[in-house]
């Protein structure tokens, strides 16, 4: 009697746990857990968004080809995929495995898989043969695949079709010359065939907990309503970096980043959900943050704030994570050496408040003319900044100044430590007083700053969002579309009036660690606040891409090659495989400046 009772019990537990296990969508189970990417991409609702503000699918299929032909020839695309057996009312999955390499090396690749619905094995079948006759269908016992195009492959089951493209990482290891054609091309494995082949396999006999559905923070986001979703898990990432420190590892174990976005009249929203190990968990409830100061940017001395962010933590949390790493005693050993005496990590730390302040201002780029004058690509925009670091414990900033002092970085006056002179001349400036640490772009912004003379033109309600957030931020495109110089550049000439009609401002924030994850939000807007955002930003889109494709073009997918140079303001060619020289005697004009060939 007790055996029978002790099997009804198991059975109704595991009734009961698997009823409530939520349910994902069957494609899902097809891409793997260590998937360090995963976007989810609702197509039935952003059809519906398109077709509602008269926008069509054949503007999809333009503005990403970059492509300028006829509308036809784009309705006649959307009609063959629409033909081609896949469901296209239904979600499609994005999703990207690192393999390897990690960050140092060039023997990484990254597969690259798009996951959908099938309705019509033998429609998919006559849509490849039309697009690439070429190639070949191969059986498998539960799915078929056929290689297309190079480094990509299409296979497909009884009710799920994936599309996978495999890239090593771009690295100097990996560029590969032809001697045939002189030019240089990507470097591709040559048994990326038979690396996909295994790929496709491994995917299509996934088991259940070697799926990206087994884990229960995805499940919870393929719950929520949305136009996309984006799944990053930031401990597969951390699994191809050769960290000597195998606590970090641990630290970032099980730590997950789930978004959802909407494309709604006048603006793209995202909301997000950062997950973390026990840990790392454990470390945030024990050292929780304040609130973002907002305070600190309200006095900046500009109606013309182009950006600014602002965020408040707890030192301490610093020097949890140093000790939880076990490089404490490293790092506290370098400190007393630096320092010359008994010096802690836990010392220094407390120099510091725990708020942080930047604000940008007053951007403008330069002139193509300031740019031939030895102000090239590369360098910093005028604009004005200010940095704010508020003091916590003035004796320890004062101890650490003081060493910079002694290091001849500083020049202490009265209570005040600023740059040396000779270090004053980069033009920025560095004043730490009782109370901050400030980092400005000039001296008479930082002393309007600090004088509290004048209020800055803030949004009102983006600063109601951002109260009682751990971090904020926000950026004012307008303003920046503004400042942009862009004369002498023809496409941007051309692309700029409609980035400025298009383009709002953008806000983000965070809250602070509720015990289970931390809350992020964040909002792009656009001028036009009727329409709805994905026609807008597909509108410019096309925009863009018609301009760079009608641009002058450098290098090719398959073939990076320079084909001819010609020195500056000169006209005079430089022959492939010479010395690259600078004729310094006459300056660049524009309009005189001839684009390479195209082979």
């Amino acid at each position: 009697m007790k055996s029978i009772r002790l099997c009804m019990l198991l059975l109704l537990s595991v009734v009961f746990i698997t009823s409530c296990k939520k349910p994902v969508p069957p494609q899902t189970k097809y891409i793997p857990k260590n998937a360090v990417f995963v976007a989810t991409i609702n197509t039935k609702s952003l059809q519906a968004k398109l077709m509602k503000n008269q926008a069509t699918i054949e503007n999809i299929i333009r503005s990403i080809s970059g492509s300028d032909t006829t509308i036809n020839k784009g309705k006649q695309e959307w009609e063959d995929i629409k033909a081609s057996g896949v469901d296209m009312d239904e979600n499609f999955y994005v999703a990207m495995v690192n393999k390897g390499g990690g960050m140092t090396g060039g023997s990484g690749t990254a597969v690259t898989t798009v996951i959908g619905a099938l309705k019509d094995a033998g429609k998919l079948e006559a849509y490849i043969k039309k697009k690439d006759p070429a190639s070949e269908v191969r059986k498998e016992k539960d799915y078929s695949y056929a290689a297309i195009h190079g480094n990509n492959m299409v296979a497909w089951g009884k009710d799920v079709v994936i599309m996978m493209s495999y890239q090593k990482s771009f690295s100097a290891s990996n560029m590969q010359y032809d001697s045939t054609t002189g030019s240089y091309n990507l470097g591709t494995s040559p048994n990326a065939t038979n690396d996909m082949k295994a790929e496709i396999a491994f995917n299509f006999n996934l088991k259940e907990d070697q799926s990206v559905a087994s884990i229960p923070e995805f499940r919870d986001l393929m719950q929520e309503k949305s136009d996309a979703s984006m799944w990053v898990n930031s401990s597969a990432s951390m699994e191809n970096l050769p960290i000597p420190l195998p606590k970090v590892k641990e630290l970032f174990s099980s730590s997950f980043t789930a978004a959802n976005v909407n494309f709604e009249d006048g603006k793209i929203t995202m909301s997000s959900k950062s997950y973390y190990s026990a840990a790392f968990r454990d470390i945030l409830k024990k050292y929780s943050g304040s609130t973002a100061d907002l305070t600190l940017v309200e006095n900046y001395p500009s109606d013309n704030i182009n950006a600014f962010g602002i965020f408040s933590f707890n030192p301490e949390l610093i020097n949890e994570l140093v000790k939880y790493l076990e490089v404490g005693g490293m790092v506290d050993s370098y400190l007393t050496k630096m320092m010359g005496s008994n010096y802690t990590l836990k010392e220094a730390l407390k120099a510091i408040k725990g708020d942080f302040a930047v604000v940008v201002s007053d951007m403008a780029t330069k002139t193509a003319a300031d740019s031939m004058r030895g102000m090239g690509a590369g360098t910093l925009p005028d604009l004005k900044l200010i940095v704010n670091i508020p003091v916590g414990d003035k004796v320890q900033m004062s101890r650490l100044m003081d060493k910079l002092v002694e290091m001849q970085m500083l020049v202490k006056t009265n209570n005040q430590y600023r740059l040396t002179p000779t270090m004053q001349q980069i033009g920025y400036q560095v004043i730490v007083d009782d109370k901050n640490l400030f980092i400005a772009s000039d001296e008479n912004v930082l002393n309007q700053y600090k004088a509290k003379s004048k209020k800055a033109n803030l949004n009102k309600a983006v600063m109601s969002d951002f109260k009682n957030k751990s971090g904020v931020a926000y950026v004012n495109i307008e303003s920046i579309l503004k400042g942009v110089n862009t004369s002498g550049n023809a496409q941007a000439n051309a692309v700029l009036p409609k980035a400025r009609e298009t383009f709002k401002d953008m806000e983000m924030y965070t809250e602070n660690f509720n015990g289970k994850f931390v809350e992020g939000h964040g909002e792009l807007r656009f001028k036009n606040e009727k329409e709805n955002s994905l026609t807008s930003l597909l509108s410019f889109i096309e925009t863009a891409s018609k301009n760079i494709k009608r641009g002058p073009a450098m290098v090719d997918n398959d073939n990076v090659q320079i084909d001819t140079v010609f020195a500056p303001g000169t006209g005079r060619r430089i022959e492939e495989g010479g010395d690259v020289q600078i004729d310094t005697a006459t300056e660049l004009a524009p309009s005189n400046a001839t684009p390479a060939k195209r082979k």
